[in-house]
């Protein structure tokens, strides 16, 4: 008779040990399995002091400047900001937009890197004002008499908008009056202009620099006049019909909520948040534009969003849903079959063609129209529940889910089981150009993997024998390099706890035969790929 574990597999905690397949754990603990060995983890190594931020929440490798090397943006006080760069292909001033640290915000390089650490140094409130009130038209002085005027007078109205140094243009002002003009060619009478009296910007952080006027005629279109600067408050305007420009294209172009939270960024150039109930998009392409038109409104609350190849994820405080279309005004949601509300925004991961969140009973995986508990088979909803799946926040690395919650880390890959680790952060960032995950340990960056390696523990299912069947006598351990930690029980009293220093055969202890409940457990730093033990050396491989 022989026991032999090669093909290692992590935990089923919703199973009894006895019950547990062939290869998988009763614990599996700082060790890597993707290999199919017993690989230890690596600790994260630290490179990074954030000394300088009070209880450190958010990390973010914004990739700009630097020599290539990019800085690292990092918010504190528990905040969770979400970031995302300029959907503009070469972006020239490399810009990116977050929401999570007040109203939302956006900076280029200049205000970004500006001054010393902590990052970001200065930004912007995201979107653009209105003007405080419509322009107000009048008459030159020099106008000729009702009588004289021709008779090829226009009825002509005016609005502003604002412009941003960033070329970001706002929603137009209130109307002005209505007023008459004509254009001012050869042999018109004198007067023809109108004399503009623009509205002021407001106060705010929004580096507003140009006004721009419209016109609109007989046709009702507002189109373009001119570009003055943000400090002008008189024009005069004799620009003929034929000189007017392009028609005003931001009549909806809305500054996102003030309470616009959970930032993603979609395919197409579409930004997404929310408020409340709310959902939030952008015009494409126009991240500073977030038309009121677009709104989508849920019956619960949204917790977080996720964007995936079939369309964005809405995880709500109740059912989650798939929100999908071809461009922002045409999107339409459908709501996913399980009822599993998200317990925590940092929770949510996209995993690519699905994400995956906390959920009341475990781990809920979306993507196109369905939804489950992925972990349905891995623990019981008591099992969940004891890690207190409200503080998870997670991450996606090498093809398996990482969640962090008070008092260590599970690592989730589908179809395997779990792993837990002996490693704590506050917050966290996958560094995708980098293939790294960045991680907050306490008051420094520590990149994952990059450390020591850690001692790992592995614990076979409970193997059943036949009393009298199981005469064990000797064993063996194929390992990279030794020594490894082997410690066996039976009936669950040990029977033999030795370094394992070779691969050679080794002797067990007599006295056991009549033992039924066997268990073997390994212990160390260097990699494992098979431990077995038998009743004769003739069994052994």
């Amino acid at each position: 008779m022989k026991i032999q574990h090669s093909a290692f597999r992590g935990e089923l905690p919703i199973l009894d040990a006895r019950l547990l397949p062939e290869n998988n754990a009763q614990q599996a603990r700082n060790v890597y399995l993707k290999r199919g060995t017993l690989k230890p983890e690596r600790a994260p190594l630290n490179i990074e002091s954030l000394s300088s931020v009070v209880n450190p929440s958010t990390l973010y490798r914004y990739p700009s400047g630097n020599d290539g090397q990019g800085f690292w943006l990092t918010w504190g006080m528990g905040r969770n900001v979400n970031v995302v760069k300029s959907p503009l292909a070469n972006d020239d001033f490399s810009r990116v937009y977050w929401t999570g640290d007040g109203p939302p915000k956006m900076g280029g390089i200049s205000d970004i890197t500006s001054g010393t650490p902590p990052y970001p140094g200065s930004s912007y409130r995201l979107g653009i004002p209105l003007p405080n009130s419509g322009p107000n038209a009048s008459a030159p002085s020099n106008r000729a008499p009702a009588g004289e005027r021709p008779t090829t007078m226009l009825e002509t109205s005016y609005v502003v908008t604002l412009v941003s140094r960033f070329g970001e243009e706002g929603a137009p002002s209130a109307p002005s009056n209505i007023i008459e003009r004509w254009d001012m060619v050869s042999g018109a009478p004198a007067g023809g202009e109108v004399q503009l009296a623009l509205p002021s910007v407001p106060s705010g952080s929004h580096d507003i620099v140009t006004k721009r006027i419209y016109r609109a005629e007989s046709s009702g279109v507002y189109q373009y006049v001119a570009d003055v600067s943000a400090a002008t408050s008189q024009y005069s305007d004799s620009i003929t019909s034929a000189q007017l420009g392009r028609s005003l294209p931001s009549v909806e172009w809305d500054m996102p909520d003030a309470r616009l939270q959970g930032l993603t960024a979609l395919p197409g150039g579409i930004l997404a948040g929310f408020f409340d109930n709310t959902l939030c998009l952008s015009e494409a392409y126009l991240p500073h534009a977030w038309p009121v038109a677009y709104q989508l409104a849920f019956k619960d609350n949204i917790v977080a969003i996720g964007a995936t190849s079939s369309g964005l994820i809405v995880a709500t405080q109740g059912q989650p849903y798939l929100v999908s279309g071809s461009s922002p005004e045409a999107m339409s949601p459908m709501q996913l079959d399980v009822d599993q509300p998200c317990l925590s925004a940092r929770s949510l991961v996209d995993m690519g063609e699905y994400i995956i969140y906390a959920g009341h009973d475990g781990l809920v995986a979306a993507g196109g129209r369905d939804a489950r508990v992925v972990t349905a088979e891995v623990f019981t909803r008591e099992q969940w529940q004891a890690l207190n799946p409200s503080s998870m926040h997670a991450y996606r690395y090498d093809g398996r889910y990482l969640a962090f919650y008070e008092g260590g880390c599970m690592v989730f890959t589908p179809g395997e089981g779990v792993e837990f680790l002996d490693i704590n952060a506050s917050g966290g960032y996958y560094d995708i150009a980098a293939g790294t995950l960045y991680l907050i340990q306490g008051s420094t960056i520590s990149a994952w993997g990059q450390g020591d390696a850690m001692t790992f523990t592995w614990r076979s299912r409970l193997h059943e024998a036949a009393p009298g069947s199981a005469g064990f006598s000797c064993g063996k351990v194929i390992a990279s390099n030794y020594p490894v930690r082997l410690i066996i029980w039976a009936d669950g009293n040990q029977v033999m706890d030795a370094e394992i220093v070779s691969p050679s055969m080794f002797r067990l202890p007599p006295g056991y035969t009549l033992c039924r409940d066997w268990e073997l457990e390994i212990q160390g730093t260097n990699e494992v790929q098979s431990m077995q033990i038998a009743t004769s050396p003739s069994e052994l491989v």
